[in-house]
């Protein structure tokens, strides 16, 4: 029989999507932007704090092994290079629009 507890919670300013590509955790957070946080220690996330791009709203993200993280955003679809972590590199992106009424 599983059991599961919370062990530890960390505030967030707006969490919408996540994703893992461990070690690194990707969390969109809205009009906040997005964080990139080093996991190796689950309990000292807050204390891993790699990037945050304050610059965007991110709503979801999709990080694949090849170093390739796929985000979606208010105003466009972002591909990232995150092989430097420290350092992630915009490739591309294909802006969004409304169409006017």
């Amino acid at each position: 029989m599983y059991a599961p507890k919370l062990l530890k919670s960390f505030p967030m300013e707006g969490p919408y999507g996540l994703g893992v590509d461990h070690p690194t955790l990707f969390v969109c957070e809205g009009s906040h932007g997005l964080k990139m946080f080093d996991v190796s220690n689950p309990l000292e996330l807050d204390k891993h704090l790699l990037n945050h791009f304050k610059n965007m709203d991110a709503y979801d993200v999709i990080p694949l092994s090849t170093k390739l993280l796929l985000l979606i955003g208010k105003d466009g679809f972002y591909q990232y290079d995150y092989t430097d972590r420290n350092n992630p590199r915009l490739l591309s992106k294909i802006p969004v629009t409304r169409p006017e009424a």
